[in-house]
């Protein structure tokens, strides 16, 4: 017969069950306490400062020297002046750099020079190229003898520009002509640059009795005779010690002005006509 009467809790399950949960809930605070701290969040760097852009540096100015065009000009006003019997303007050049060319053996070697200040000669036997520069030496010209000169000059040389109303630097067209009934003389040279040298200067800045020369071979290709070369004298006009830049004399008033630069020239070079240097010289 079944016992239908309620039964009281087990009383063994009732003392277990308090035991476990304090068990589980001491796990759970050793789990707690065990578990690594959380990573700190990671710190945002703020994203480094533009570097400041450098200064402008301004580009260093352009060294410019003054051409055979420049001095032409320039001298061209000053013997208008002279002719005129006014005084010559200011000259924009007094103080500044020149770089002169100047074209030579436009009409081949010069087997007899001349009174020629820069030319060239062959030697056939060897097949070399003598190439010659010698400044002329003014100390006696009347331009310079009444021109105000630096103190203490003791010499005078320098370079005629020839054919003075060509200004490009390199050599004239040659033109076939019918030769004039009356043929006219070459005309007189008529501007150049002069160096001043002083008493106490070294003589070895003197070069009119030991010209600039230099030997070159002879293309395999050519005889010679269609070379032509460029004198380069580089330097600045220095100016007479009245602060002109450049001086003029004349015969008369039918004769052309004769016109010199007062100038210090630093480096004479030859070149071909291609501008290669060939040879030069610092002074």
């Amino acid at each position: 017969m079944s016992d239908n009467k309620a039964r009281t809790p087990d009383r063994k399950f009732a003392l277990i069950a308090p035991i476990v949960i304090g068990l589980a809930a001491i796990g759970v605070v050793i789990v707690l306490l065990l578990r690594p701290d959380p990573a700190p969040p990671a710190k945002v760097e703020p994203p480094p400062a533009a570097a400041p852009s450098p200064p402008a540096v301004a580009a260093p100015p352009k060294v410019t020297s003054a051409t055979r065009a420049d001095l032409i000009a320039d001298a061209e006003a000053a013997a208008s002046a002279f002719a005129a019997g006014a005084a010559a303007p200011p000259s924009k050049l007094l103080g500044e750099r020149f770089a002169l060319r100047l074209a030579f053996g436009c009409g081949g070697p010069a087997p007899d020079p001349g009174p020629l200040q820069a030319f060239y000669q062959l030697d056939p036997g060897t097949r070399t190229v003598r190439l010659v520069a010698r400044p002329a030496t003014w100390t006696d010209l009347p331009l310079v003898r009444g021109a105000p000169t630096p103190p203490a000059t003791e010499a005078v040389e320098g370079f005629w520009i020839p054919r003075p109303w060509l200004r490009t630097d390199a050599c004239p067209r040659r033109r076939e002509v019918a030769p004039p009934a009356t043929p006219t003389p070459v005309e007189a040279p008529s501007l150049g640059v002069a160096i001043f040298h002083g008493a106490e200067a070294s003589r070895a800045q003197r070069r009119g009795e030991r010209p600039y020369e230099h030997v070159i071979k002879l293309p395999a290709d050519s005889d010679g005779q269609g070379l032509s070369f460029v004198l380069l004298l580089e330097g600045r006009v220095a100016g007479f010690s009245d602060r002109a830049a450049v001086h003029c004399w004349g015969e008369s008033v039918d004769h052309r002005p004769v016109c010199l630069y007062a100038v210090e020239i630093d480096r004479v070079a030859f070149e071909d006509a291609q501008g290669a240097v060939l040879a030069q010289w610092p002074t």
